[in-house]
């Protein structure tokens, strides 16, 4: 198969209508006169010459690579992960952390990653210039989220809540409490007390919820800090550390309300 060949056609045709993530079966169902193999080997020169890139290896998920794109060497993960998760791979699934915090406007930091919740644990993949780096979720069917629509698709993302509850959980995955508390200042006007009390209730984790309501009540946020103190009120709590590996603070860098032991650096929690 040429430049102009068959599957060339059905590559035009697709990326005319906009479609530019493409499973094989989708493929072969408009060539029906071509083996697999040929097909096979069609794809594979398709993707030497920059116009495909194969999501993951053995997947069978192929994007089309527009010139707009071809520097990044693919589309926007907007265009091709609902459909990679949810059809692809079978997996439930939710954009978070650093990247969920980004799309709320709420991440001074760059993000250099897709990162995105799922059941089990799965290798990253880079697709041209995207990185995907795949995190576990308990009971994510549990998780609040919505979908997060954009001009080129959409996905799914964790909600403002639950996103702050998982930054506090997995502070050292994401370079230490001081950078995610500059993130969460950003994000505290997306928060609404409501959808707290939802985001605690799926996530169940006591202490998580212990620091962020200390944080809470830190930056000033009385409202969604009293609504975490709610729900803390008939759980068990023990002392905790506002960040892994702190060391012993005074006493006047304790959080009676949250049993927290805090010692955060001062400049930071007060910009």
């Amino acid at each position: 198969m040429t430049a102009s060949s068959p599957l060339s056609a059905v590559l035009d045709a697709a990326e005319r209508a906009g479609k530019l993530s493409l499973r094989a079966e989708d493929i072969a169902s408009a060539l029906p006169g071509v083996s697999s193999e040929a097909l096979r080997q069609a794809l594979h020169r398709q993707q030497r010459r920059g116009r495909l890139v194969r999501l993951s290896r053995g997947s069978d998920h192929w994007l089309i690579v527009p010139l707009q794109y071809a520097a990044s060497g693919a589309p926007p993960v907007e265009v091709w992960l609902d459909r990679y998760m949810a059809k692809t791979l079978g997996l439930p699934y939710y954009v978070a952390l650093l990247s969920a915090a980004e799309i709320y406007g709420a991440s001074p930091y760059a993000v250099m990653v897709t990162q995105v919740m799922v059941p089990e644990r799965r290798r990253p993949i880079t697709v041209g210039r995207h990185e995907v780096v795949f995190h576990t979720r308990a009971r994510i069917e549990r998780m609040p989220i919505h979908w997060h629509d954009t001009p080129d698709g959409r996905f799914k993302v964790a909600t403002p809540e639950l996103t702050a509850l998982e930054l506090v959980q997995r502070e050292t995955l994401l370079g230490g409490m001081e950078r995610v508390q500059a993130v969460l200042q950003a994000l505290w006007g997306a928060c609404k007390a409501d959808g707290l009390a939802q985001a605690l209730e799926a996530l169940q984790e006591v202490p998580t919820a212990q620091r962020l309501g200390a944080l809470l009540a830190r930056d000033g946020q009385n409202a969604l800090a009293a609504r975490v103190a709610r729900w803390l009120r008939d759980k068990p709590m023990r002392i905790v550390s506002l960040e892994s590996g702190q060391a012993h603070v005074s006493p006047h860098d304790f959080d009676a309300a949250f049993k927290v032991r805090l010692h955060l650096n001062r400049h930071t929690a007060n910009t």
